[in-house]
Parts: structure tokens; sequence; C-alpha cells
């Protein structure tokens, strides 16, 4: 420990300089690892979290279905059964028919 009282002025302003200095130096290397530290958390969540997403996809994603349902007033408008029910097929249940009648056989 430094004997402050019995310091000339002189000694004791290159003393404050030294103390600030090495306070500096020692927040700057602490600042360094803590980014250095944040930065590797990033890469480590980001990695995990992309190994997380791309895990196991679903089963039928990207297949194509054969259609299970058919507009029979438009051949062309088919419906899979996946997804939300087509315009069509919603407009033709709410006036009372069966999802039955639509089905491809």
């Amino acid at each position: 420990m430094l004997k402050v009282k019995s310091m000339a002025f002189d000694e004791l302003l290159m003393a404050k300089g030294k103390i600030e200095t090495e306070i500096e130096l020692r927040s700057a290397r602490d600042r360094s690892r803590l980014i250095e530290a944040i930065g590797n958390l990033r890469s480590v969540a980001a990695v995990k979290s992309a190994t997380a997403r791309h895990a196991q996809p679903h089963a039928l994603k990207g297949k194509k279905l054969p259609p299970r349902y058919r507009n029979p007033k438009n051949r062309k408008e088919t419906w899979a059964g996946r997804g939300n029910r087509p315009r069509w097929l919603v407009a033709a249940l709410k006036g009372g028919k069966k999802l039955e009648a639509f089905a491809v056989r």
C-alpha cells in the first residue's frame, strides 16, 4: 500500500496517472473479453437454432399429393386435403352439401 500522506505532490500526481492508466487498460481488456464471449454465445445460439429448426422436417413437406376433392363445376379446381379449404368448397359446405360429395373416386 502506498503511503499517501508522506508522498510529495509530484509523486501523488504520477501515482494517480499510473493508477488511471492501469484502470483504463484493465477495463478495455475486460470489455474485449466480454465482447468475445457474447460473440461466442451468439454463434453457439445461432448454430443450435439452425439445427433445431432443420432437425426433422415434416414427412409430407414438399411432396405433392393426389387430389382428394374436386369441384364439380370446374374440374380443374381440386384440393388434396392439406391446408385451408378452398373457397369453392367452403361455399358448398355452407350451402348444405357434404364433404363426401366432392371426393375423387
